[in-house]
């Protein structure tokens, strides 16, 4: 199966220019919020619909401006050239590992000065965030970003690139590794997974899918990164979103240590 690009990027809708990347990323936050608002109040005994609305407009400027952020200090020498580029992030060239990372700070900062329980919101979080992911990484397609390596001509499935957007290195290649595709459908089996567990453990051990997710994504963001022909830097030939998912898998496990310890203790 071969994948072609959509002939545009952007339509005009009453004079503005609409970026179907931004549409994406609209409808990834939009799905994101319903999931978790709808897991609110029913799944989990320590949550509830007000709390969340009320942390979501901090949750999405913490994610999207954390998103940037980290892009932009990854590819500090591009944009310390094109500074004039820094806010035009509907070009693309946002970060989730920033994005779930500010989103965490952003997340025990607020449940703390409000003292509520900091896991229960991050597990029905995580949960729509997963889907999320899976609706975002569509942005990747629009915009012809986030493709692994060349395939051969009899892989079973392939996405053809334009020209202009293929890396000088392989610009005489056509057909290249659909990574956002991969990640998409595997993103989907993250959020089924984790609703299957948060379904058996709700109340008995808040922040076990949480910490799962910070697993489950880590593995595959590691396990596709190596595909993948964008990563901005390198640390000692590692691409550095492989490094920082090999941190967010040993974190993940020694939460879920934790989390099991406390419950024996308290048993």
């Amino acid at each position: 199966m071969i994948i072609y690009p959509y002939p545009f990027r952007s339509f005009d809708l009453f004079g503005f220019d609409i970026r179907f990347y931004s549409i994406c990323m609209f409808l990834a936050i939009i799905s994101a919020f319903l999931i978790a608002y709808g897991l609110a109040g029913k799944i989990s005994d320590n949550t509830n619909k007000d709390t969340l609305l009320d942390f979501f407009p901090w949750l999405f400027i913490s994610g999207i401006s954390g998103a940037r952020i980290y892009y932009v200090i990854l590819s500090f020498n591009y944009y310390f050239s094109n500074p004039h580029l820094i806010f035009q992030i509907w070009r693309g060239g946002i970060s989730i590992h920033g994005a779930i990372i500010f989103g965490i700070i952003a997340g025990i900062v607020y449940f703390k000065i409000k003292k509520l329980k900091f896991y229960p919101y991050a597990d029905i979080i995580a949960i729509g965030l997963s889907l999320g992911q899976c609706v975002g990484r569509f942005g990747n397609f629009f915009n012809q970003e986030a493709f692994g390596v060349p395939v051969y001509d009899n892989f079973f499935i392939k996405l053809f690139v334009e020209k202009r957007y293929r890396p000088l290195e392989y610009v005489d290649y056509g057909y290249f590794h659909p990574v956002f595709l991969y990640e998409s459908i595997l993103d989907f089996l993250i959020f089924i997974a984790l609703f299957f567990v948060l379904k058996k453990t709700a109340n008995k051990f808040d922040g076990l899918v949480f910490y799962l997710y910070i697993i489950l994504y880590s593995i595959v963001r590691a396990f596709l990164e190596f595909l993948r022909l964008d990563t901005v830097l390198y640390l000692f030939g590692v691409p550095f979103p492989f490094l920082v998912s090999i941190i967010g898998i040993f974190a993940g496990l020694i939460g879920i240590y934790f989390i099991y310890s406390k419950k024996l203790f308290n048993d």
